[in-house]
């Protein structure tokens, strides 16, 4: 019953191509923010590659070759961590989170190079959706 009404209410303001364009703001768009690492190698001691404050809303992405004697680490950490160990040198490592605006995000290494740091914006634009569905529920007001 609950979900009937709720469901009519909803066709009132949405249709489904506005219920697919809100659902779809939270993905990743072709649109990235290169970081420069602090340093692109880094031996066998744990050292920080970067420390850097998030541009824009987004997923941080780290990238690198695995290199020198193993295991190798790649640690990238803000509210939300990942830690990654390779057994082999020679190979890629890669991994990613999701990161909000203004939240300070760590990378970190051991016996990596060819570090790549990239920051991938939400699709997000909300203003010209948020403006439609605004003046839909004035319509029916």
């Amino acid at each position: 019953m609950l979900k009937n009404v709720l469901s009519l209410l909803l066709s009132k303001f949405y249709s489904k191509k506005e219920s697919e364009l809100v659902g779809h703001q939270a993905m990743p768009s072709s649109q990235s923010i290169s970081i420069t690492p602090t340093v692109n190698s880094v031996g066998d001691e744990v050292a920080t590659v970067a420390t850097f404050n998030a541009q824009a809303d987004g997923f941080v992405i780290v990238r690198a070759t695995t290199d020198g004697a193993p295991p190798s680490r790649l640690i990238l950490s803000s509210y939300v961590s990942t830690y990654i160990f390779n057994n082999s040198a020679g190979g890629t490592i890669a991994t990613f989170i999701p990161i909000a605006k203004g939240i300070q995000c760590t990378v970190q290494g051991r016996n990596l190079k060819n570090i790549v740091i990239s920051l991938y914006k939400t699709i997000g634009g909300g203003y010209k959706l948020l403006r439609t569905l605004f003046c839909k529920e004035v319509a029916y007001a």
